[in-house]
């Protein structure tokens, strides 16, 4: 298994896929990349490329709700091509280049958004609800955040503006969860709803969270299934 730091976010929300928040892969550094590697990453790169064609090809995206659902597209489609790559085969050296030159790429996808989602923030300290924005919008937007471990002032405003939403459903509490304990981890705390999985010793297993034994009841007064209901893709190497 590969040893790496990871900072993951995953968790059950009833359709919606596994990939919703995938984990953010932080790489050691590591030799450069095998001809087969180069192959995987140019595949990657190609499924990069048709999507983003793909959405090219289509009208200009005029409401922010539309904007939001495209940007979503193309970092999901390069999450599926990354969790897809068939690593199996590879040694521990190669497996650790692919996967950096990979999430790299990702990366590169999830700051743009950012700069994007940045500009479109609704005045007066308000959030993309699902209501005035549509399911997709509102699910693109806490994609959006929830992969930009990059920009911690991004995700602790965020997670500020969705806090008023929750009650009514336009916010769902995982989306808002998985905001408040990705940054936890950023910055080292606890979890507070132990949204956020790890990988330990090629198991994948809960975090660390505040208070354990309350922590069925806080998941539940925010709306979210008790803990053993959840079910997580491993991503690559674990």
């Amino acid at each position: 298994m590969l040893t790496r730091r990871l900072l993951l976010t995953a968790f059950a929300i009833t359709a919606t896929p596994a990939l919703a928040a995938s984990p953010v892969y932080a790489p050691d550094a590591g030799p450069g990349l095998s001809p087969r590697g180069e192959k995987l990453v140019r595949g990657l790169k190609a499924t990069i490329r048709a999507k983003q064609a793909q959405l090219d090809a289509l009208p200009p995206a005029t409401p922010d709700a539309e904007k939001l659902t495209r940007l979503a597209g193309i970092e999901q489609a390069a999450r599926e091509a990354l969790y897809d790559l068939d690593l199996e085969t590879m040694t521990f050296d190669e497996q650790r280049a692919i996967l950096s030159a990979a999430w790299s790429l990702v990366e590169a996808i999830d700051r743009r958004n950012q700069a994007a989602l940045k500009a479109m923030l609704p005045p007066g300290g308000g959030w993309f609800g699902r209501t005035a924005y549509g399911e997709d919008a509102a699910r693109a937007a806490w994609l959006i955040t929830v992969h930009a471990v990059n920009d911690r002032k991004l995700m602790r405003e965020a997670s500020s503006r969705m806090a008023p939403l929750v009650a009514d459903a336009e916010v769902m509490p995982a989306w808002y969860a998985s905001v408040v304990d990705r940054l936890a981890v950023l910055e080292g705390r606890p979890q507070r709803f132990g949204t956020q999985p790890v990988c330990k010793a090629g198991t994948w297993t809960v975090g660390v969270v505040e208070d354990p034994d309350g922590l069925d009841a806080r998941r539940a007064e925010l709306g979210l299934q008790a803990m053993e209901t959840r079910d997580f893709r491993p991503p690559p190497g674990c």
